[in-house]
């Protein structure tokens, strides 16, 4: 599913192609279909609240930081060691998709 799919990052739930175009079709693009917070618009608002979640030991939120690191995305500077901490961390936490990284 995850070619096929994005993440919201609000709350790090993943919503497939089609639901989000459904919703997109519906005037519900504006927010999160699971949690209705407000979709960020901006990398720095994006960054802000994976950054949240991660202090609350998310690990799915871990894993995404931790792609944004490894390709330099979001605004943050290319960091492999610290896209494989992460990736270490949020694999600890439960993340399955953290061990394939």
């Amino acid at each position: 599913m995850g070619q096929h799919s994005k993440v919201n990052v609000c709350c790090m739930k993943r919503v497939c192609d089609g639901c989000d175009l459904e919703a997109t079709q519906r005037g519900i693009y504006d927010s999160c279909p699971f949690c209705r917070t407000k979709v960020p618009t901006d990398d720095a608002l994006i960054l802000a609240m994976v950054q949240k979640r991660v202090r609350k030991d998310d690990s799915e939120a871990m894993m995404f930081l931790g792609n944004k690191y490894y390709h330099g995305k979001l605004g943050l500077a290319k960091d492999v060691p610290r896209a494989v901490e992460l990736w270490m961390e949020a694999a600890e936490l439960g993340s399955i998709g953290a061990h394939f990284q």
